[in-house]
């Protein structure tokens, strides 16, 4: 285990042994300011001694995972389980607005278009920015504990352009197979001939032509050509007004498209270099000889593969979750109500020490026996009595979980 140190100034410089951090605390030179993981703050000076470092981070839609390596060892390993709630939430909150909008009041009819959000150029879906934020709040996150001279973060499994020409370089990423089309949507009028692919009998076609998506990009449907169709401007309405419609087994690819999204947005606001899947695969199995999980990913990636490296067997385990929880009731007729505020001092997700563990509040009980779990999401308890005077509250609730793992 070590000791993330910060200058009076803030700003991260090399972390220390315990040892030190204890004498230094005890002589009054630092001061504490962070528990998870265990960071200290100089009361004197205002330089610090820096090695080089590599930060390497395997991006991800379910999990992301980070690590730190300097000097032959790792400084730091992670692994974030980001949310995927978002959308649903947006439904039910979708829903509470239209019957709020009918319900004794006056009519008022819904606005759509006045949202700036929604014209904004450049603007991805709410669920795939949560999953945006989440990448770059860990990025931010290591940067404040330990000096980074350089990012590594894998862009991709494979290089589709190293496959068919293994010398390609800079602009050559450019000359790509479909080249010759405008775009995606040239590519898939030409390959249906130009002709409305709706072949039910009876129909007056239109003349002007749309490229339609089979699955719905809101369903995870992708912009490959597999997934788009030809269809005249008039099928195309009366598609959507549901007078018809294009059977196709749904989407297995939603996690990988979302994860095509975060990396073009992650390229786009953060530089970077970057590497592909085979190369960490490479690394992590044939140099390193890890196990396939998200922080040995991260670790292969910003591993050099020039010198033996020192591993950690610590690892921070993350989960980001919502700021707060609002529903009010629940039940067929909304007859009981759910505390959304404190009870018996405590909060859902906050980090507390009973007689039968430590671990995050799951779920709250008016009789004081509440239900705990780890940052996994696994039960420890299902009844402990948090009236205890055994029981004390570690840690308050914040919109990122963490948890120290020894492997």
């Amino acid at each position: 285990m070590i000791v993330f140190v910060l200058n009076k100034h803030k700003q991260p410089l090399m972390p220390c042994s315990p040892a030190k951090a204890r004498k230094l605390l005890k002589e009054g030179k630092a001061k504490v300011i962070r528990r998870e993981p265990f960071t200290i703050k100089l009361l004197y000076g205002s330089r610090g001694y820096k090695q080089e470092t590599q930060a390497g981070m395997d991006t991800g839609s379910k999990k992301v995972g980070c690590a730190v390596v300097g000097n032959g060892r790792v400084y730091y390993q992670s692994e974030i389980t980001i949310r995927d709630d978002v959308s649903s939430k947006m439904e039910s909150r979708k829903s509470y607005r239209r019957t709020r909008r009918n319900r004794k009041t006056r009519y008022r009819q819904p606005r759509w278009s006045n949202r700036a959000s929604m014209r904004k150029e450049g603007r991805i879906a709410p669920s795939i920015q949560s999953k945006v934020d989440s990448h770059l709040r860990e990025k931010n996150f290591v940067e404040k504990i330990l000096p980074i001279s350089e990012w590594i973060v894998e862009v991709a499994d494979f290089d589709i352009h190293k496959i068919t020409n293994p010398d390609v370089t800079g602009k050559d990423y450019q000359e790509g197979q479909q080249k010759d089309f405008y775009n995606t949507k040239a590519f898939v009028l030409a390959r249906d001939n130009y002709r409305c692919q709706n072949s039910k009998a009876g129909i007056k076609h239109s003349k002007a032509l749309h490229v339609h998506h089979i699955v719905f990009r809101s369903q995870g449907g992708t912009n490959s050509p597999s997934n788009l169709i030809t269809l005249c401007e008039s099928c195309h309405k009366a598609l959507h007004r549901g007078d018809f419609s294009i059977t196709k087994p749904r989407s297995k690819t939603r996690h990988p498209t979302q994860i095509g999204i975060v990396k073009g947005a992650l390229i786009s606001s953060w530089s970077f270099t970057l590497t592909f899947g085979y190369e960490t695969k490479f690394k992590r199995e044939q140099l390193l000889g890890l196990s396939k999980t998200h922080y040995h990913d991260a670790v292969a990636i910003c591993y050099t593969g020039n010198n033996p490296i020192q591993l950690s067997n610590t690892v921070y385990f993350k989960r980001h979750v919502a700021s707060g929880d609002y529903q009010q009731r629940k039940g067929k007729h909304s007859e009981k109500i759910i505390p959304t505020g404190k009870l018996f001092g405590l909060r859902k997700f906050d980090y507390i020490d009973t007689i039968k563990g430590k671990g995050f509040v799951k779920g709250k009980r008016s009789s004081g026996y509440f239900s705990i779990m780890d940052i996994h999401g696994n039960a420890i308890s299902n009844s402990v009595n948090i009236k205890n005077s055994s029981c004390q509250r570690l840690s308050a609730r914040t919109t990122t979980l963490i948890q120290r793992e020894s492997i």
